[in-house]
């Protein structure tokens, strides 16, 4: 077994090997056999247990069925993620009703201000021009020059 076949087995880059191996302080040189470049029976057993890599004929038996303690583990998990989804579900739910709410009020409300706009353009026409009849307002500056030019 080399460097390449452990990252093969494993699914990690020879440089991520390397590392690792380093971080654990263990010493390629005395693992593996000078004149082949494989490691030792010895260093292999170290490679195979620091990367949880299961012997050929360990890898043919197949899956292995869980004890009753594992299954009774998943099947609490998957309780609590169904409840979980359930009532995730049932916030969706509601929120899509509220949503559903708020549309309907906002429409009202744009029909609402649609109809006041509609009436205060026709009291606008029923009411006379500002500039017509005696009911002219002055500004503060007409005022003034009004004073000064009467005298007052």
């Amino acid at each position: 077994m080399t460097i390449k076949e452990v990252a093969q087995l494993t699914g990690l880059t020879h440089q991520a090997i390397y590392k690792r191996l380093k971080n654990r302080g263990v010493d390629l040189a005395t693992m593996k056999d000078k004149a082949t470049g494989q490691f030792t029976p010895e260093g292999a057993a170290i490679i195979m247990e620091l990367f949880d890599i299961k012997a050929p004929n360990e890898a043919a038996k197949g899956p292995q069925i869980p004890d009753a303690t594992e299954v009774e583990t998943l099947r609490n998990q998957v309780f609590k993620m169904t409840t979980e989804i359930e009532f995730l579900r049932n916030q969706v739910t509601s929120l899509e009703g509220e949503r559903d709410y708020l549309r309907g009020a906002l429409e009202r409300e744009q029909n609402v201000a649609g109809m006041s706009v509609a009436q205060l353009k026709a009291s606008a026409q029923v009411l006379p021009a500002a500039d017509e009849g005696k009911g002219k307002v002055r500004t503060w500056w007409e005022r003034i020059r009004g004073k000064r030019d009467n005298g007052n």
